[in-house]
């Protein structure tokens, strides 16, 4: 049935080409436009495409993840599912069951403003309907751009909710046991739908569970999640196979919970707390792992995550924590380092299990530890009271004996990090090494602008490169020669940078408003 205004003038559909593009896949896209003649309607204005014209799953040098469990609108056709969500348009390969890099805000186009999702049958593209116009997603050359004014063409086909549930009256039914989360028994909203053009298969889209590909005869479905659990990303933590992302929401959110992705960003999984209570309602400041647990600093205490979902423990002051804003973790074999805004402690393994006992408080100035590092018996902390170091076998911390020759030592330290034998040390606008081998302290790079990024709150290093982060963005400096590159929130990155990760060829950046996987040059740089 059809379901739009019929077209002024029905578009030539680009299967009329398809030997030339099929000549032409791997060659540059220009060649292949050439080859298939002009774009279809709509395109004219379309924004330059970042992808590759590939069979296999499509990447970029920049994907930018956001939260993925709240589905307004969904389009099905005979390959591609589009989800769309306030922040992205999501994309799933059912021929090769993978992810393509999320569609985002970019050079005018707002996922907020899709209210509806129609999928044209002969290029298989979509259209992306809203209140003052459309905008046409072809998934294959990446191609996003504006339709053009006027009638829809008469053969889109835009399913909705209340077709399905026409058609398969048993999936509204059902639909509390069909979204039902099996950790929580929590059952989540269904606000989308579209049917399977060639297929007997539905696709719902729920108010925080994600998306869920459904068998109305059998009353079957599978979660088919993509992103982030909220909107902003508080802290990031290493994982063997791939990254977790403690949630930072900015707002209400339908669902708290850590994000586990891996490398490739085709697995996604949610972790709730226990009760589902959204770990309660703090904003994440630090993140660790170590084994099967998560070790998650936050506004209202630390919480221990089991990473296999099965629920999380809260430690407050009443566990003997100096206080309840927790800025920085560090989890050891013998239990967890604590950094709060009132001192540090430290939690011993049986406690941390749950077998009773207290944290230990450790003699220290009572200022905000903003950063833990142990290199080898030595705890090193950055707080508001400079550089500290916790000596093998001390209860108390000190200062570095350089601190006098040093005096920046005593100023507020912001973060740490380590590579070969340099611990970092971040000031508000400048970073200072400290050699284990002969034991000096430097400023390697005086002349770069650390102030570009503001404050920073946050630094990650390795062999060649160090990054930093604040709220203007993030900056990757190259530890041999001192250039630097930076990503500027608001325009490259979604929001104000709170955690960077170094991973291989990727760089994995938090922030407020999501998280950034770049892919890093030959170098170690930005791209």
């Amino acid at each position: 049935m059809n379901v739009l205004a019929p077209a002024a003038r029905r578009r030539t559909s680009w299967r009329s080409c398809a030997p030339a593009r099929r000549a032409v896949l791997s060659a540059v896209l220009g060649a292949s436009l050439a080859a298939c003649g002009p774009p279809p309607a709509g395109q004219g204005g379309a924004i330059a495409p970042r992808r590759a014209l590939s069979g296999a799953i499509l990447r970029e040098d920049r994907v930018v993840l956001t939260r993925g469990t709240v589905i307004r609108a969904i389009g099905v056709s005979r390959r591609w599912v589009y989800a769309v969500t306030n922040d992205a348009v999501l994309v799933l390969d059912r021929d090769r069951n993978t992810w393509l890099p999320p569609f985002t805000r970019e050079a005018g186009f707002d996922p907020s403003m899709v209210r509806r999702v129609a999928v044209d049958p002969d290029d298989e593209s979509a259209w992306l309907l809203t209140q003052t116009g459309a905008w046409t997603l072809s998934p294959l050359t990446g191609y996003l751009g504006r339709a053009p004014a006027g009638p829809a063409p008469s053969r889109l086909r835009a399913g909705s909710l209340d077709q399905v549930y026409r058609e398969f009256p048993s999936v509204q039914a059902f639909s509390a046991l069909l979204t039902r989360d099996d950790a929580s028994l929590a059952a989540y909203p269904v606000i989308a739908g579209a049917r399977s053009p060639d297929r007997t298969e539905v696709w719902l889209g729920t108010e925080g569970g994600g998306l869920f590909q459904v068998d109305p005869l059998f009353n079957r479905a599978t979660p088919r999640p993509y992103g982030l659990a909220v909107s902003g990303a508080g802290a990031l933590a290493r994982a063997a196979d791939g990254v977790w992302i403690a949630p930072a929401s900015r707002a209400l959110e339908p669902r708290l919970a850590v994000t586990f992705a891996t490398q490739d960003l085709q697995q996604f999984r949610w972790l709730d707390d226990a009760m589902r209570r959204g770990f309660g309602g703090a904003r994440a400041t630090a993140l660790d792992a170590r084994g099967g647990t998560l070790w998650m600093g936050t506004t209202r205490g630390l919480y221990r995550v089991a990473s296999a979902g099965t629920g999380a423990r809260a430690f407050t002051p009443m566990a003997g924590l100096p206080g309840d804003v927790v800025l920085s973790v560090l989890a050891r074999g013998e239990g967890v380092w604590v950094g709060t805004a009132e001192g540090l402690a430290f939690l011993p393994t049986d406690s941390a299990e749950g077998r009773g006992g207290r944290a230990l408080l450790i003699e220290a100035p009572r200022a905000h530890m903003r950063g833990l590092l142990a290199t080898g018996d030595t705890l090193w902390m950055a707080s508001d009271a400079g550089v500290l170091l916790l000596p093998p076998g001390g209860d108390r911390a000190v200062i570095p004996a350089a601190a006098a020759a040093q005096p920046r030592l005593r100023q507020s330290a912001r973060a740490l990090a380590a590579a070969d034998s340099l611990v970092f040390v971040a000031l508000a606008d400048a970073v200072l090494a400290f050699s284990r081998r002969d034991g000096a302290w430097t400023e390697p790079w005086p002349a770069v602008p650390w102030r570009a990024v503001g404050e920073i709150v946050t630094i990650a290093a390795d062999a060649r490169t160090i990054w930093a982060g604040g709220p203007f963005g993030v900056l990757a400096v190259d530890r041999a020669t001192g250039g630097s590159r930076i990503l500027r929130a608001g325009s490259d990155l979604p929001d104000a940078v709170t955690s960077v990760l170094l991973d291989g060829p990727f760089a994995w950046i938090g922030t407020l408003g999501g998280v950034v996987r770049v892919r890093r040059a030959s170098d170690g740089q930005l791209p």
